[in-house]
């Protein structure tokens, strides 16, 4: 059977260890490469310079940290990526709402879905 996410590598920025080992597991049972996961912006940064990623999921608030300067970084190299947030959307940024926003926790199927919606078709 084929898998939706086949060989794509996909960056996983979160830092609750439980939730980034779930993302992890779903996306490598989906046929993912997981790059990651990263739990703060300057190892997801060293993780998008290193390698070839083709999208990302990423929290939006990492401890204290915001994940804003990793999505200005993903959108300016065309990078797509997905948001997982317990945040509700009007608490978001709103440059950031044109992208998918899942809330935690997030059924496998819905993320899933969420990524294979912003890659290009293959």
């Amino acid at each position: 059977m084929p898998q939706p996410l086949g060989n794509l590598r996909i960056l996983v920025v979160e830092d609750e260890p439980v939730i980034a080992l779930d993302l992890v597991d779903i996306l490598e049972r989906n046929g993912a490469v997981v790059l990651g996961p990263a739990s703060n912006v300057a190892a997801a940064r060293q993780l998008v310079s290193g390698s070839n990623v083709d999208c990302a999921v990423l929290d939006v608030n990492l401890g204290r940290e915001s994940v804003a300067p990793l999505v200005r970084e993903l959108s300016e190299l065309k990078i797509p990526f997905v948001f997982m947030t317990g945040y509700d959307e009007k608490d978001m940024s709103p440059a950031w709402r044109d992208h998918p926003m899942l809330h935690k926790p997030t059924d496998p199927d819905e993320l899933i879905d969420a990524l294979t919606h912003i890659l290009p078709a293959r």
